[in-house]
C-alpha cells in the first residue's frame, strides 16, 4: 500500500493534536468523524490538497478552540484557584524556595528593563520625537563620520533647506557673580530658533528673536525652572531681571517648563549666539538638531541635507572639500553603539536568569507533582478531563508566580536604586528611570509569561499518568523515568546558563581591572584639583591671562603642605583635544596634515603629577607671550617622527604659529584607553589664549583639606571667580570610570544569582533522586554495598549532571563573549584561564551541592527501605 501524500498526513497530525484538547470521554468520537470526514474530502478533492488542508486544519482548531473556552470558565477558574491556595499551603517549604527563585528573576528582570526602556525604547519628550534629527559633518578622505559643523555651515544650512527646520547649540558655562558667592553654571549658547525646533517654548516670557542672535545684541538668557526656584524663589516678576554672566549683564526673557528636558545635562542657562559673520569654516563645534516637517519625510530631508553639503563643499574648497552631512533622528543618535550593546547584553543575561530561576521553579512543581500521582488518577476516575487537571496545575503555577511577581516588584524597587547609583549623574535619561506604568506592565507580562512556561511541566507529566496503574495499592508515582529526565535536564540548563553568565562577569570584571589598574605614568593620589574660567570682558589678551596666572599661582603655591602648583586645559581623564599640524616649511593640503593631541599648561605641570622629563626642559617662567614659542612633546610624538634622531631644536607648524621643541616627558595615559599612549604636544598657556583651566596642586597633606584655603587666594586675586569642580585627581579618575564599572557590576550580581540556582538546582534534584531510590540504596547496603561506595555513586551523578552543564555552558559562553569585546578594554573574550577557571568551579560546586544528598543516602536503614517489600 503506498505512502498516504505528505498534506493527509499533516492533516491527520493537526487533528490528533487538537484532540488532546477535547476531553476524554468526546475524543475518541471527536477524532473518529474528523478523520472519516478528512478522508472523505481526501476522496473528493484529490487535486485541491492544499487548500482543503487549510480548511481542515482551521476547522479542527475552531472546534477545539470552541471546546476550550467550554471547559475554561470563569467559574472553574475561581474554583481552581482557591483549590491551588488551599493546596500551595501544605508545601510552604517548596513554594518559599520557587517564590524567592521567581523573585530574583523577575525582579533582575524588572531593574534592568527599567533602565533599558528608558535609553532604548522610550520616545524623547518632545512633541513628534521621530522628527527631530541631529545632523553631522562627514569627510571620507578624512575619516570623519559624525563631526560638529561650523557656524557659516550651520547657517547655510538652515537658510537653504525647504523641509527642515534648523537650529544649533554650543556648550558654555558662565560665571554667575553678583550674589554672595561666585558660582559656576551650566549654560548652552544656542540659535534663535532652538526651542521652536524641539517644541518646548519658553512657559513664561518669550523665546529669543532673530535679531538676538547676532553680536553685541545677545545679552538676553532664558533661564531652567530649577535655576528660577535656587536663585528667585520662584518670584513671578522674575522677567526683566539682571543676571551677571561672566561680569556681563544679561536680560531674563523666559523661564522654561518644569518639564523641559534636554540631552545636555545641568543646563541652567540659555544665551543666543552671539554670531559676527565672521566665524571660520574650519572651526567645528555646532550641535546642530532640526525638525522634518509634517510634509515631508526623514529621507527626503536627509537626501536635502547632503545636497546642501555638497554645494559647500563645491564653494569653499579650501576649508570644505570632501565635506558632506549625515543626518539620522536624535533618538537613535543617543543609542550609540555602546548603549545598544549594553542593553542587549543586560536584557540577555536577565533573560539567563529568569530561565534559570523558570527551570528551578519547574524542578520544584515536577517533585510536587511526582507525589501526586494518586490525586490526579483519582480526579480522572471520577470524570475529570485532561483539560481540567491541566487548568489545575496551571492554576498552581500562576498563583505561585504571581507571589514570585509581588516579590519580585520589591526586589527591583531596590534593583533600580542600585543601578541608579551607579549610572553617572549625567547618563541622558537616567531621571526618567523607576517603576512606572511601563515597568508594571513588563513585570506583569514576564510574571503571567514565566507561570505558564514552568507550568507546562507539571501538566506534561500529568499527561502521561495513568490511571490505572496509579491507583494499584502500591503504584510507583514519582513520573517514571521520562520525568527524571526531563528534571536532569532541566538542571544541565541551569548549570550551561550560569557557565555563560559567570564567564562573561569575569571577562567582564578583567577588563573594568585592566582599565582602573594600568600605568597612567603620573601619581594622581596627591593632587588637587579644581577649574577656574576667565572671562574674556576681563581678560582680553595673552598679556591680561599672564599677568592672572604669574599671580595666582605663587600664592597657592605659598599654601602650606603644598609642593607645587600648575595648571592645565584639559585635566587626564578628562576629555580630550586635538590639532592639524605639519612639520614641512610649506604648508600642505587638509588631507595632508596630520593631527595629534594637545595640552595647555602652566609651568611645573610635569613636576605636579611626577611626569618624567627625558630630553631637554620643560616650560619655565621665562617662557612669555612675548618670546618664542615652544613645545614640549611625548615618546609616542618621538616615535612617529624622530624615532631615529634627536628631536630638540625642531620645528612643528601649527596653525597659530610655528613652535620650537624644547622637551620630551615620559608618555602618560590622558583619557582612559589601555592601548598604546597617543602622540601628545603641550604648550605654554601664556603663549596662547586659553582662559578656562584646571588646576593641579600637588601636596603633602591631604588635598582635601587645601580646598577652603585655594579658594580664598582666588579670591584674594579676584572675587568675582567662582571655583569650581574641586576634588582629588584620583576622584576625576574614579568618576571618569564610573560608568565603565556598570557592566560588570550588573553582570557580576546576576552571575551571582544564577550560580545560587544552578547549585540550588543541581542539589534538589540529588536530593529528589536519593529520596525516590531508598529502596533501591536500602538493597544495596543489605547486600553489603558499603556506605562511601553509595556516596561515591551519588556523588558521581551530580557531578556528571553537573559536567554536562558545563560544557553545553562553555559552548554558549564562547558564542557570547564575542559580543563583550566592546567592554573589555584589551582583554582576550576567549581568554583560556577563565573558561577554565569558571569551569572548574561550576564543577566543584556541583560536587558540593551533590554531596549532602550523598551523606543522606549512607544513613538510609536498610530494614526500614525494605520494609515495603
Amino acid at each position: 500500500m503506498s505512502r498516504a501524500p505528505l498534506g493527509l498526513r499533516a492533516a491527520r497530525t493537526v487533528i490528533r493534536l487538537a484532540g488532546a484538547f477535547v476531553p476524554r470521554e468526546r475524543r475518541g468520537e471527536w477524532q473518529r468523524l474528523w478523520s472519516a470526514e478528512l478522508e472523505h474530502r481526501w476522496q473528493v478533492h484529490r487535486q485541491r490538497p492544499a487548500r482543503d488542508l487549510v480548511r481542515w486544519s482551521l476547522g479542527a482548531f475552531s472546534h477545539a478552540w470552541y471546546v476550550l473556552r467550554t471547559e475554561f470558565t470563569m467559574d472553574s477558574i475561581l474554583q481552581d484557584v482557591r483549590y491551588a491556595l488551599r493546596s500551595l499551603r501544605s508545601g510552604k517549604g517548596l513554594v518559599a524556595v520557587a517564590v524567592i527563585s521567581l523573585a530574583l528573576g523577575i525582579g533582575a528582570s524588572a531593574s534592568i528593563f527599567s533602565v533599558v526602556d528608558v535609553l532604548m525604547f522610550r520616545p524623547l519628550p518632545y512633541e513628534d520625537s521621530e522628527r527631530v534629527v541631529r545632523i553631522y559633518t562627514t569627510n571620507e578622505e578624512r575619516g570623519w563620520t559624525e563631526v560638529s559643523v561650523t557656524v557659516p555651515d550651520f547657517l547655510d544650512f538652515r537658510d537653504q533647506s525647504e523641509v527642515t527646520d534648523i537650529a544649533a547649540s554650543s556648550g558654555e558655562s558662565f560665571n554667575l557673580s553678583g550674589g554672595d558667592r561666585p558660582e559656576r553654571v551650566v549654560g548652552r549658547r544656542v540659535s534663535y530658533n532652538f526651542f521652536r525646533v524641539l517644541g518646548m517654548p519658553p512657559v513664561r516670557g518669550r523665546s529669543f528673536t532673530e535679531g538676538e542672535e547676532r553680536a553685541g545684541q545677545n545679552r538676553v538668557v532664558i533661564i531652567t525652572d530649577g535655576f528660577w526656584h535656587r536663585h528667585f524663589g520662584a518670584d513671578p516678576a522674575v522677567l526683566d531681571e539682571t543676571v551677571l554672566l561672566n561680569g556681563e549683564p544679561h536680560t531674563i526673557v523666559g523661564v522654561l517648563s518644569p518639564d523641559f528636558w534636554s540631552e545636555y545635562h545641568g543646563v541652567d542657562v540659555w544665551v543666543p549666539f552671539g554670531v559676527t559673520g565672521e566665524e571660520s569654516r574650519a572651526s567645528y563645534y555646532l550641535s546642530v538638531v532640526g525638525r522634518v516637517q509634517p510634509t515631508a519625510t526623514v529621507d527626503r530631508a536627509r537626501v536635502e541635507i547632503s545636497q546642501i553639503a555638497n554645494q559647500i563643499a563645491a564653494a569653499y574648497p579650501q576649508t570644505s572639500s570632501g565635506n558632506g552631512a549625515h543626518m539620522l533622528t536624535l533618538q537613535s543618535n543617543m543609542t550609540d553603539e555602546g548603549v545598544r550593546s549594553g542593553s542587549l547584553i543586560g536584557m540577555t543575561a536577565v533573560a539567563f536568569v529568569l530561565l534559570i530561576a523558570c527551570a528551578n521553579v519547574a524542578n520544584l512543581l515536577l517533585t510536587r507533582a511526582a507525589g501526586r500521582d494518586r490525586e490526579v488518577a483519582l480526579r480522572g476516575a471520577l470524570g475529570a478531563g485532561r483539560i481540567r487537571i491541566a487548568q489545575q496545575f496551571l492554576a498552581e503555577a500562576v498563583v505561585i508566580s504571581l507571589l514570585g511577581g509581588a516579590l519580585g516588584l520589591v526586589f527591583a524597587a531596590f534593583g533600580i536604586r542600585g543601578l541608579i547609583s551607579i549610572i553617572p549623574p549625567d547618563f541622558e535619561r537616567i531621571d526618567a528611570v523607576g517603576l512606572d506604568g511601563r515597568v508594571l506592565l513588563f513585570t506583569g507580562v514576564v510574571t503571567i509569561a514565566t507561570g505558564l512556561i514552568f507550568g507546562m511541566a507539571p501538566v506534561l507529566q500529568s499527561a502521561k499518568t495513568n490511571f490505572v496503574d496509579s491507583l494499584k495499592e502500591g503504584g510507583r508515582s514519582g513520573g517514571g523515568v521520562t520525568s527524571g529526565r526531563f528534571r536532569k535536564a532541566l538542571v544541565v540548563a541551569e548549570v550551561s546558563l550560569a557557565v555563560t553568565l559567570l564567564v562573561a562577569s569575569a571577562l567582564l570584571v578583567q577588563g573594568f581591572n585592566r582599565l582602573q589598574g594600568g600605568e597612567n605614568g603620573f601619581d594622581e593620589t596627591d593632587v588637587l584639583t579644581f577649574r577656574i574660567t576667565l572671562p574674556a570682558n576681563e581678560f582680553p589678551d595673552t598679556t591680561a591671562l599672564d599677568a592672572f596666572y604669574t599671580s595666582l599661582r605663587p600664592r597657592i603655591q605659598a599654601l602650606p603642605g603644598v609642593v607645587s602648583a600648575s595648571a592645565t586645559s584639559i585635566l587626564p581623564w578628562r576629555g580630550n583635544s586635538g590639532t592639524w599640524y605639519w612639520l614641512s616649511e610649506q604648508e600642505p593640503l587638509d588631507s595632508e596634515k596630520s593631527i595629534t593631541n594637545y595640552r595647555y599648561i602652566l609651568p611645573e605641570y610635569f613636576e605636579a603629577l611626577d611626569v618624567p622629563l627625558l630630553r631637554g626642559r620643560t616650560f619655565t617662567g621665562g617662557d612669555r607671550p612675548t618670546t618664542a614659542r615652544v613645545v614640549v612633546i611625548n615618546e609616542a610624538m618621538v616615535a612617529r617622527h624622530w624615532a631615529d634622531a634627536d628631536p630638540i631644536g625642531q620645528r612643528i607648524h601649527l596653525s597659530s604659529g610655528v613652535r620650537e621643541i624644547v622637551g620630551v616627558v615620559a608618555d602618560t595615559r590622558e583619557y582612559g584607553s589601555t592601548d598604546a599612549p597617543d602622540p601628545m604636544m603641550y604648550m605654554a598657556t601664556v603663549q596662547g589664549m586659553n582662559r578656562s583651566m584646571s588646576w593641579v596642586v600637588e601636596t603633602s597633606t591631604p588635598p582635601a583639606a587645601l580646598a577652603d584655603a585655594v579658594r580664598a587666594e582666588v579670591a584674594a586675586v579676584n572675587p568675582n571667580l567662582p571655583v569650581f569642580q574641586v576634588m582629588g585627581l584620583d576622584l576625576v579618575i574614579r568618576d571618569a570610570l564610573q560608568g565603565d564599572a556598570i557592566m560588570p557590576r550588573v553582570m557580576g550580581v546576576l552571575a551571582l544569582v544564577a550560580l545560587v540556582l544552578s547549585v540550588g538546582g543541581v542539589y534538589g534534584v540529588m536530593a529528589y533522586s536519593v529520596s525516590q531510590r531508598t529502596r533501591e540504596l536500602g538493597i544495596r547496603m543489605a547486600l553489603g554495598a558499603h556506605g562511601r561506595s553509595v556516596m561515591s555513586m551519588v556523588v558521581r551523578q551530580g557531578t556528571m549532571l553537573a559536567g554536562l552543564g558545563v560544557g553545553v555552558g562553555i559552548l554558549l559562553a564562547l558564542g557570547v563573549s564575542r559580543g563583550l569585546s566592546l567592554f573589555l578594554y584589551g582583554v582576550n573574550p576567549f581568554h583560556p584561564p577563565t573558561f577554565v577557571g569558571v569551569a572548574v568551579f561550576l564543577l566543584g560546586a556541583g560536587v558540593a551541592a551533590s554531596y549532602f544528598p550523598a551523606r543522606r543516602a549512607t544513613k538510609v536503614d536498610p530494614m526500614l527501605a525494605l520494609r515495603t517489600e
